[in-house]
């Protein structure tokens, strides 16, 4: 399909959003808090945490949520444009809608607040402040929320230009505060009178709160400092109190119902409670997942709710100083100044449960399930503390950037690197604990690569035995990765060990992926598909493209002999030796007769020509010769290139990535020297045992970055003069000389068009087949997708896509791949027909295909996602699917299990989490000898419901309120009076024995059938009376000589007995 075609598919939300970008609002008594979640507000129970209701009547984003001052059952939302929403919030209708009515159109909201006065309207007014664009002074109105009309006050505030930072009073004493950039504003918004007054030392202003029940006012700075303001409303009599502990800007301030204390908080994730009565006074909830936002206090002091920036509301006791519980669906970690991914793993799928799994907070993973819309856990994978952001520095933590999954087991590849000392590297294998339904750790590898990791695979997502592990680094090495037994004393068991590593031709590593039966590796080096064997590593084939058809830079490979054959000059062979061994002696020296020999050898000139002829020789043969040494390196030829006096120009695709990498090999020597300093000056505190040994390190330290910077300047600088990336080479500047009126105009240069960039490819992604098609293989580089089928070893097909994200669907062999256009293309290997396209995409972190619960009996033809869904990670950090407007993924729910037939083995596999891969498997199997069908019965072995029940495994147990009321029916119903009662049903459908008028039949056979059937069940219920009663009688005659047996016995064992002990007996 094109994309101009209407399919009728919306992105549909499916989690994420931010929720603590406003603060909540809890109701009147603290039962309920209020969320703004993009256009919706969530309302959730603070005791359980459970979602009541959804007010989705929004069409702009919400800037502000209140609840009415004296009707408290209805709740104000303002959106950006202006659009004034009311609630009855228990019902969830929306009673009215309107617009404000300002002065100008076209004004952007900022904030509104709501008033404790009321004019002509049944909802308080609102105090709010506007804006037409950018850089233009703030407008403040106060609006009836009833009509959206504009209140006439009387009041000379003018604002500047700044965003302000507005609160409102709404006890006894009605005040306004409004605080921007270093200056705070005092409003009365009875008399309308206003004071205005600066912050010390000029500091900006980041939060501003009233106290409820004084007059009293608090705002915190840039610096850390909380001012609490008293007698305001005189501009000479105002007193001011300072409380500082905060290292960083204050984020929030929040007062107590009382007035008593307030709470803050800043960068450093910690909650901090004050004493109004003394300031020295304080406790502290240390230790925060994230940076705290919001502080909300409900109106009776029973909650405090500190909402921090990992998406979260924590519910904190008031009296206790703890946490008592979390509000979270979607957890992400922080935007830092390193400019990385916040999503470096993507999304993921876990094959056990069909969770989708991706980064949480720093150094954890968080495991979503896309089925019941919930957060399920977040697991911590680095071990090491979270360092926290600091204003004016670039603070690096341990972040996780690769993950790949196996029903038993995980792996993880965590990096840290802060770009001044060696990266630290760790490969962990985490095993699923059945016992503890949850992942523990059981292998961690220090440094398996070097600089970062690139890719990590299993053989096999569902098999458990012979399972390996590849992992690549950024050293453009793969490891091979197999379980084992554990060699350590302390802890038998099984552990992972290196089998086997490989590299190719010293070529970038772009992804790595296993065949479907675990047999191949394949590998994206540069431009070449390379295939080892997925048990040893061993090279298999190398594949690569024609010259040209990957879209990039046309090229022809050679391969030369390494024997000569006949017919060869050996004058060649020789002349080729002595210009390798010239060619080696220069790289260490700079004699200019050494370089006029290695021309008469380039240039294939006798020795009897004249100087002059051989410096005429071009210099572009002499670049030919040297960059077809395949025997030397790109440094060694860009140090020949020197020698001769040779500058080269680099293509403009690859001029930042050259420079910015030997930028990042120089190194700073007053950088160094300070850094050295520093630890010259901390070894005094160690202790004189430790001292020697750190001075010993060091040395040779200071030794090594010596002749590391000597190696630099004698060596890599030149090169930038060579490659012409140093700033000494500039382009010739423009004359500005005017030209003259009688001059001819030089003629414009035409537009080129935009073509595919013409570098050198670079695989990004790899792909193997399943099934049927488990031979072909898809590759992407910059401008092409390529089709490799591995029976021939030729390529099958190519399509013109530039390439970010890719996804495979085992079930359907369909590829999701998203271009850097935002474009979705949909196809299969073996046909690669896009089976679906959409354009305008928003920007993505990762894509995945999610198993539908119930799948759909339909082609992949009419609907694609009929097997899988695919679900999409974008950068406003939510997750998304394509679906129909009204669908949602709770529709392919499975149905309840009822337990009034038994339940086969094959029905009970569909409702497990990987069932539909263990029913696949199991297809085969002929059942041959079926159950009867019935009704359950309690107490019947194997097949009573309890048993059915109890013997579902609980991890393929589908939820309780499906299966617990057909449970209790199938107790309740007993299997006589079910028969009996259908009996009696057709015998009164059928009406009995008698016709329509009420008569019976004469002469009917029906009527002669059933007496023979009565004789006949008459004579075998008598037949089966006699079998019994004979039966009995045999099982009585069989006790009565068992016990006299026993009795027989028992007199010949005391008889021994006595015979023993020697005891005359009398009779």
């Amino acid at each position: 399909m094109n994309f101009d075609d209407e399919d009728g598919l919306e992105l549909q939300h499916l989690a994420g959003g931010n929720i603590v970008e406003h603060a909540p609002v809890f109701s009147a008594q603290g039962r309920f808090v209020f969320v703004r979640c993009g256009l919706k507000v969530q309302v959730f129970v603070t005791t359980t945490g459970e979602l009541t209701r959804e007010l989705t009547d929004a069409t702009d984003p919400l800037i502000s949520l209140e609840l009415d001052v004296k009707q408290p059952e209805l709740l104000l939302g303002c959106t950006i444009t202006g659009q004034i929403l009311r609630w009855h919030w228990r019902t969830g209708v929306l009673q009215k809608n309107i617009n404000l009515k300002l002065e100008l159109e076209g004004l952007q909201i900022l904030t509104c607040n709501l008033l404790n006065l009321y004019q002509e309207g049944d909802t308080a007014c609102a105090f709010v402040t506007a804006k037409r664009k950018s850089g233009e002074q703030i407008m403040w109105y106060v609006v009836n929320t009833s009509t959206g009309a504009v209140v006439d006050i009387k009041c000379g505030l003018k604002l500047k230009i700044r965003t302000p930072f507005v609160d409102v009073g709404k006890g006894a004493f009605k005040y306004i505060i409004l605080a921007q950039g270093y200056y705070a504003y005092f409003i009365n918004y009875t008399t309308w009178n206003f004071w205005r007054f600066r912050n010390i030392n000029t500091a900006l202003i980041t939060c501003v709160r009233i106290s409820p029940c004084e007059e009293v006012a608090a705002t915190g700075d840039e610096l850390g400092r909380i001012i609490i303001w008293r007698q305001f409303d005189d501009q000479e009599r105002v007193l001011c109190m300072k409380h500082h502990w905060h290292n960083t800007g204050v984020t929030s301030i929040a007062f107590t119902p009382t007035g008593v204390s307030f709470y803050s908080a800043g960068h450093e994730s910690v909650l901090v409670k004050w004493s109004m009565i003394n300031q020295d006074e304080k406790s502290f909830l240390p230790r925060m997942p994230s940076i705290i936002r919001h502080i909300v206090i409900s109106d009776g002091n029973e909650h405090v709710l500190a909402c921090t920036d990992d998406n979260a509301l924590q519910f904190v006791s008031p009296n206790e100083s703890k946490l008592e519980s979390t509000l979270q669906h979607f957890t992400y970690a922080l935007p830092d100044k390193t400019g990385k991914t916040m999503f470096p793993i993507g999304l993921c799928l876990n094959p056990r449960t069909n969770t989708l799994v991706l980064n949480g907070r720093i150094g954890q993973l968080q495991f979503f399930s896309a089925y019941t819309k919930s957060l399920l856990y977040n697991l911590r994978i680095v071990e090491s503390n979270v360092h926290s952001q600091e204003a004016n520095r670039i603070i690096y933590n341990t972040c996780v950037t690769r993950a790949a999954f196996n029903i038993d087991w995980m792996v993880t590849g965590e990096v840290f690197n802060d770009q001044r000392n060696f990266a630290e590297l760790r490969l962990k294998f985490w095993q699923y604990q059945e016992r503890l339904q949850c992942y523990k750790l059981n292998t961690n590898i220090e440094l398996p690569h070097e600089y970062g990791f690139q890719a990590i695979v299993f053989s096999n997502q569902f098999q458990v035995n012979n399972l390996r592990c590849a992992s690549a680094g950024k050293d453009n090495v793969i490891k091979l990765w197999t379980l084992g037994d554990s060699e350590n004393i302390y802890k038998r068991g099984s552990m992972w060990s290196c089998e086997a590593q490989a590299s190719y031709k010293r070529q970038t590593i772009g992804s790595i992926c296993f065949s479907q039966d675990g047999s191949l590796l394949a590998a994206g080096y540069g431009s070449t598909l390379v295939l080892y064997d997925g048990r040893t590593l061993r090279l298999l084939h190398a594949l690569s493209s024609s010259a040209g058809y990957d879209g990039v830079v046309a090229k022809a490979q050679l391969r030369l002999a390494p024997m000569p054959l006949n017919g060869t000059r050996t004058e060649l062979t020789q002349q080729r030796q002595k210009l390798w061994s010239l060619l080696q002696t220069l790289l260490d020296s700079d004699d200019q007769k050494l370089v006029q020999q290695a021309r008469q050898l380039m240039s294939n000139a006798p020795t009897s020509q004249s100087k002059s002829k051989i410096e005429q020789i071009p210099k572009e043969s002499v670049y030919k010769h040297i960059m077809q040494m395949s025997e030397l390196g790109l440094h060694q030829k860009l140090q020949l290139l020197r020698r001769f006096g040779i500058e080269c120009t680099v293509h403009e695709a690859c001029y930042r990535r050259l420079k910015d990498h030997l930028q990042q090999c120089l190194v700073d020597p007053i950088t160094v020297q300070r850094r050295l300093r520093a630890l010259e000056a901390r070894l005094h505190r160690l202790q004189p045992r430790q001292r020697f040994k750190a001075k010993l390190r060091l040395t040779r330290l200071s030794g090594r970055r010596k002749n590391y910077e000597e190696l630099v300047k004698r060596e890599l600088l030149p090169l930038f003069s060579v490659l012409k990336l140093d700033e000494t080479t500039k382009a010739a500047p423009t004359s500005s000389k005017k030209r003259k009126r009688w001059e001819s105009q030089p003629d414009k240069a035409l537009k080129a068009k935009a073509a595919p960039l013409q570098t050198i490819a670079q695989i990004s992604h790899v792909q193997f087949g399943a099934g049927a098609q488990a031979h072909l293989v898809a590759v992407c580089t910059e401008s092409r997708v390529l089709i490799w089928n591995l029976m021939t070893l030729r390529l099958q097909a190519g399509l013109k896509l530039s390439v970010r994200q890719l996804a495979f669907d085992p079930l359907t062999n369909l590829i999701a791949a998203v271009t850097r256009n935002d474009e979705l293309h949909v196809f299969q290997p073996n046909v690669p027909l896009p089976i679906y396209q959409r354009s305008n995409l928003p920007k993505l972190y990762g894509l995945v295909w999610l198993p539908r619960r119930q799948p759909k009996q339909s082609s992949i033809n009419v609907d694609f996602q009929a097997q899988s869904t695919l679900h999409m990670l974008t950068q406003n950090k939510e997750i998304v699917y394509l679906a129909t407007p009204g669908q949602s993924t709770m529709d392919d729910a499975p149905a309840p299990i009822s337990f009034a037939q038994p339940p086969d083995a094959q029905q009970l596999l569909q409702y497990a989490t990987f069932g539909g891969f263990v029913a696949s498997q199991k297809s085969s199997d002929v059942i041959e000898n079926e159950q009867s069908s019935g009704p359950l019965i309690v107490g019947r072995g194997a097949h009573s419901s309890v048993n059915a029940l109890v013997n579902l495994s609980a991890h393929t147990m589908p939820a309780m309120s499906l299966i617990c009321g057909e449970f209790i029916k199938s107790l309740l119903t007993p299997a006589d009076s079910a028969a009996r009662h259908k009996a009696a049903t057709e015998e009164t459908l059928n009406n009995g024995k008698l016709n329509g008028n009420g008569l019976a039949h004469p002469g009917s056979d029906e009527d002669e059938d059933e007496e023979e059937e009565e004789q006949q069940l008459a004579e075998q219920q008598q037949q089966a009376e006699e079998v019994r009663k004979t039966l009995l009688a045999q099982k009585t005659a069989l006790e009565e000589n068992d016990s006299q047996e026993d009795t027989q016995l028992k007199l010949d064992e005391r008889l021994q007995r006595v015979a023993k002990l020697d005891v005359p007996l009398e009779f």
